[in-house]
């Protein structure tokens, strides 16, 4: 008896990116699609919205959803910065350049 091939389950529509910051301790974050790198000192994810970068002090992930693209940290949150993104190069640019 063969088994049938199962079609591969479809991934779940991104969600748009939001932040919440309260009081400087709490993040509440949408739309996350992948985290990057996180320490105590700093937390680097990408986004729908591209990469996002928290810093600051004892910084610890309290939520990490990754299919419905939601996390939350907590701690003494310093700054989030938005690295501007860089434009994409096709091969014809590249080619040229």
């Amino acid at each position: 008896m063969e088994k049938a091939a199962s079609a591969p389950r479809p991934r779940p529509a991104p969600k748009p990116h939001a932040l919440t910051l309260d009081n400087r301790q709490r993040a509440a974050l949408t739309g996350v699609s992948e985290v990057l790198a996180f320490d105590e000192g700093q937390v680097v994810l990408m986004t729908e919205a591209g990469e996002v970068t928290l810093a600051g002090e004892g910084l610890h992930v309290t939520r990490l959803n990754l299919e419905e693209g939601q996390m939350a940290v907590e701690g003494k949150i310093d700054s989030i910065a938005y690295p501007p993104r860089s434009p994409r190069r096709g091969w014809f640019r590249r080619a040229k350049g």
